[in-house]
């Protein structure tokens, strides 16, 4: 099989896989998830996203029940399941257990569900340029914490598609956020600016591997709220994510942005796909 899904220790194929209905994932969306990118049949930056994700399980009070150690045994026992695979994305959630529909927590006895699956997915290309459009950022202020209430950004990204477009930024009082499912950041003069972390930021893991490399490379990274205007006459925009890695804009709402920067933009792809290795 070219994929596999889990759900508290029941192992399946993915269309094979079921979960019951009063998982609290279903009618509340109470849960928190995170994905890791595999290449060559070795999942990248995995404890990086573990902390996170238990971070997040810490944010909205679910008790987790297994260590990061026990998780990343977990995925990893799941990858040596699957015959010849290389590249491809490993998903998982955690949800506050299996009860009937109330509000309230469940009780202490309710333990956390944990649903995971791996399947294919291609390498990104790098080279080419990410056309995006901007829209109204409608989402409450718990941004920084990757539950899996996702409607505002579900209907972003569907708006972004009827447009023709790859993805859609999300702009809230005057600022520029983040996109419906990656972090974007600019290049100017030089200086890579990337919005601050805060309630309405995503801690992005492949955000944070750019300003590691921008380190490395010694460009100067200022972490700083900038407007849409800024965006819009910056030297390069960047999306990052963990399936996206690191691209450039080449459009916003139908205007060539960006091109001014773009050896800059290769070092710095350059030194990511170095780091995965």
């Amino acid at each position: 099989m070219n994929n596999i899904a889990y759900y508290n220790g029941k192992i399946s194929t993915i269309d094979d896989m079921t979960i019951p209905m009063k998982d609290r994932a279903v009618y509340f969306g109470d849960g928190v998830y995170d994905v890791a990118f595999i290449k060559d049949g070795r999942i990248f930056a995995l404890d990086e996203h573990i902390q996170r994700f238990m971070n997040n399980c810490r944010l909205i009070e679910i008790d987790f029940n297994l260590t990061a150690k026990e998780l990343e045994r977990v995925f990893n026992g799941m990858l040596g399941q699957l015959d010849n695979f290389s590249d491809g994305m490993l998903y998982w959630q955690a949800s506050r257990g299996t009860a009937d529909r109330e509000h309230v927590y469940p009780g202490s006895n309710v333990p956390a569900n944990l649903l995971s699956y791996i399947k294919p997915k291609s390498f990104p290309d790098l080279t080419k340029g990410i056309k995006l459009i901007t829209l109204p950022d409608p989402r409450y202020s718990l941004c920084h914490i990757k539950t899996i209430n996702l409607i505002p950004n579900i209907m972003a990204s569907e708006k972004a598609k009827k447009s023709g477009c790859d993805e859609a930024i999300l702009i809230r009082d005057g600022r520029v956020t983040e996109c419906s499912h990656s972090n974007i950041s600019i290049i100017k003069n030089g200086r890579f600016i990337t919005a601050p972390l805060d309630c309405y930021i995503l801690p992005g893991i492949a955000r944070g591997h750019v300003i590691e490399i921008c380190g490395s490379l010694g460009i100067p990274v200022e972490q700083r709220i900038y407007t849409p205007e800024e965006m819009m006459e910056a030297d390069e925009i960047l999306v990052t994510s963990t399936t996206t890695l690191c691209r450039a804009a080449c459009e916003i709402d139908n205007r060539p942005v960006g091109g001014k920067s773009k050896d800059t933009v290769r070092h710095i792809q350059d030194a990511y796909l170095k780091k995965i290795g």
